[in-house]
């Protein structure tokens, strides 16, 4: 378990608390879990009462949905970055490993993202947006490789199927269905990219 934080009263101002408090946050939701956490238990590691963290999180639940919404912010940076190669393969292979990486580097955050915790909360415009945003950003991934418009079904089918596969197999690994090397992990990714591309191509 990583060490509390040890900020002081003070240390902030009113432009950056709710920064501040989404980043100890985080690291809350990494050592106890969403169940865990709460808002009275960030804002004295935080170093500020709690009525100072009700004015930007109203309850629980909104923290953990400006917190998800931050992990999808997250997730377009990592889906931004292109492979050099201008082969189709090539550009899906880095866009999923690109994926899986993040997943596996943040495994609390990414099953809040997904999980059950901020159902309620999922009207929260930051959320929606994040989530189109990442989405978004898989979509282009998905033109990209098949030439096609961004919006059209082809590609939104594409992005679907590509999202289902690489979440898939992130959360097979973050659950411990699957128990593979760290430092080969990428290679299983590969593995199964590769097989269902050749399904896909006999089945043609």
């Amino acid at each position: 378990m990583a060490n509390k934080s040890s900020r002081k009263r003070g240390s902030y101002h009113i432009g950056n608390l709710d920064t501040l408090l989404l980043d100890e946050a985080r690291l809350v939701l990494a050592e106890v879990g969403p169940t865990k956490l709460s808002l009275r238990g960030v804002s004295d590691r935080v170093g500020v009462s709690a009525t100072a963290t009700y004015h930007h999180f109203s309850n629980k639940n909104v923290l953990l949905a400006h917190l998800a919404a931050k992990g999808f912010h997250e997730l377009s940076q990592v889906l931004r970055k292109r492979s050099n190669s201008s082969e189709p393969y090539d550009i899906l292979r880095t866009g999923c490993i690109a994926y899986f990486k993040f997943a596996r580097q943040n495994p609390e955050l990414y099953q809040l993202m997904f999980g059950p915790e901020i159902q309620a909360e999922r009207s929260i415009a930051e959320l929606k947006a994040a989530r189109a945003e990442a989405f978004g950003d898989l979509r282009q991934i998905i033109s990209e490789v098949t030439n096609e418009p961004a919006d059209s079904k082809t590609v939104l089918d594409g992005a679907l199927a590509s999202w289902s596969f690489t979440h898939g197999i992130a959360s097979l690994f973050i659950h411990d269905v699957i128990h593979y090397p760290s430092s080969t992990d990428i290679k299983l990714v590969d593995k199964s990219l590769k097989a269902l591309s050749q399904i896909f191509l006999q089945g043609k």
